[in-house]
């Protein structure tokens, strides 16, 4: 393996292969395949969330997770080596986005697949429009705080999804069979002590590991249909706009604001991929790109049937273990990710998962999501009047989310603004917008993303052992060196 010199830091990160060195092909393959099966794993929960939630039989689960795996694979590798003017050409991963599932279940019922696909895609355009135009105002707009409150209500919301997976699911005969729950339980311990006790790849790949082993459990006691896979055909191109399209107003409204969410959300990854890959932040040039290859991305996701795009975290983790930050090992595995995608039969494996093993494998990694939510909104600056705005953002959300019924007599697009995710962020960016005392000063948006890759960048560090082992001197002290960009905020009187 290559090492470069340039400064001990640099030689201590560099020690497996730096972010354009290219490695043998067999390696290449090997290291590839390691982060195509933490993609795989990582796509999977939108589809199957989403069509457990509204019911869908096995061969319409096929479809989604065919097309999630077709669009990830597809977009990784755009996004990492590069392709014309689209991808930053970063060792980032491109996946399905969480916060898009809560929506899904919400819009899909009154506007349609095809609704729902469409508002995706014209918000995907919108955000893309608007980060050119005013990326310099996304800190006064989305401070860290309102992120955190996203991710709180997010985890909230998937932490039910996941639990009622647990039981049977939704709508189950057998819901609530304490047989579902023995095996949702068997799935989850397999799971933490992988997380625990794992190592490296074990460790980031503990979930997708757990659920291979609650499935073969599942098997053993008679409770996996087959017939669906033995039905599915060996290769097959996906199908898109398999449920049609339209553009509901409505729903385009409510998805162009999460969509902000996700510019927020890649703002961070990009700065935190830079930070462990590299031991830098992100330039202007990557930043732009990473952006609207998100933007890109996420239309052509809505044309082939499946959620807007959003870039991986838990390859980062790994890179910041092996000691391997090659972009084309990342490549490599979308390669893989999208060979999965052209394989239905492959996917319909997936889709006869029973729902205890999908929801025990999940749920701390959504449980995770909420902790995440909780770190931001408590390393931003506490102040009387952040508390007031996360405290009624909290409230509309989460409470809304709660009552089912509720809003039923108002207009569809209002019950849908002010439930979960989007009642959260709606609520929340309104009151930071008019409450007096906000900070208007316009922040560079590298000055933003280095002050959200530095909480990412601690985040990952801290759940991976090789920085907690004390190896090197790599992301986690990088990242604390990173100059948080909240400090111009100017401070208010403590309530």
């Amino acid at each position: 393996m290559s090492s470069k010199s340039g400064g001990k830091e640099k030689k201590a990160l560099q020690r497996g292969y730096g972010m354009n060195e290219l490695p043998k092909v067999g390696e290449l393959g090997a290291f590839g395949l390691q982060h195509a099966l933490l993609i795989l794993f990582q796509t999977l929960p939108a589809p199957l969330l989403i069509a457990g939630g509204l019911g869908m039989g096995p061969v319409e689960t096929s479809i989604l997770i065919a097309s999630a795996l077709f669009v990830s694979g597809i977009c990784t590798f755009v996004q990492s080596f590069g392709v014309g003017p689209l991808g930053a050409k970063i060792p980032m991963v491109m996946v399905g986005s969480f916060v898009f599932i809560a929506p899904a279940l919400l819009i899909i019922p009154q506007a349609g697949f095809g609704g729902y696909m469409g508002a995706c895609i014209v918000a995907a355009i919108i955000c893309g429009i608007v980060f050119v135009l005013f990326s310099d105002w996304l800190k006064v707009i989305f401070p860290s705080f309102v992120s955190g409150a996203v991710l709180l209500v997010l985890g909230t919301g998937l932490i039910g999804n996941a639990l009622a997976n647990c039981a049977g699911g939704s709508g189950a005969a057998t819901f609530g069979d304490p047989i579902n729950l023995a095996l949702a339980g068997v799935t989850f311990l397999i799971t933490l002590v992988l997380s625990v006790f794992g190592k490296g790849f074990i460790q980031g790949a503990a979930p997708l590991i757990g659920m291979a082993a609650g499935f073969v459990v599942a098997i053993a006691m008679g409770m996996v249909d087959f017939t669906a896979v033995s039905e599915a055909a060996w290769f097959g191109l996906p199908q898109p706009l398999y449920w049609g399209i339209s553009f509901p107003i409505d729903a385009c409204l409510v998805m162009t604001l999460i969509a902000v969410c996700g510019v927020v959300e890649i703002l961070g990854t990009t700065a935190a991929t830079t930070t462990v890959a590299d031991n830098r932040m992100a330039t202007p040039g990557e930043t732009k790109k990473t952006v609207l290859t998100q933007a890109v991305t996420s239309v052509f996701a809505g044309l082939f049937n499946a959620v807007p795009t959003i870039s991986g975290s838990a390859n980062i983790g790994l890179m910041d273990v092996t000691r391997v930050f090659t972009r084309y090992a990342v490549a490599v595995a979308g390669g893989f990710v999208l060979l999965m995608g052209l394989c239905p039969k492959f996917s319909a494996i997936f889709s006869v998962i029973p729902n205890p093993v999908f929801g025990g494998a999940v749920l701390m990694l959504f449980g995770s999501i909420l902790v995440n939510g909780m770190k931001i909104i408590m390393d931003s600056e506490q102040t009387s009047r952040t508390q007031t705005i996360l405290a009624v953002s909290l409230a509309v959300g989460i409470g809304f989310n709660s009552v089912a019924g509720a809003l039923d007599q108002f207009p569809f697009w209002v019950s849908t603004m002010l439930c979960g995710v989007p009642g959260t962020a709606f609520v929340a960016v309104i009151l930071n917008v008019i409450l007096p005392g906000r900070n208007l000063k316009k922040q560079s948006v590298y000055a933003y993303e280095a002050s959200l890759g530095k909480v990412e960048a601690s985040a990952i560090a801290a759940e991976y052992g090789s920085i907690e082992a004390g190896e090197g001197t790599g992301s986690a002290q990088k990242a604390q060196a990173v100059p948080d960009a909240t400090a111009d905020e100017p401070p208010m009187n403590k309530s």
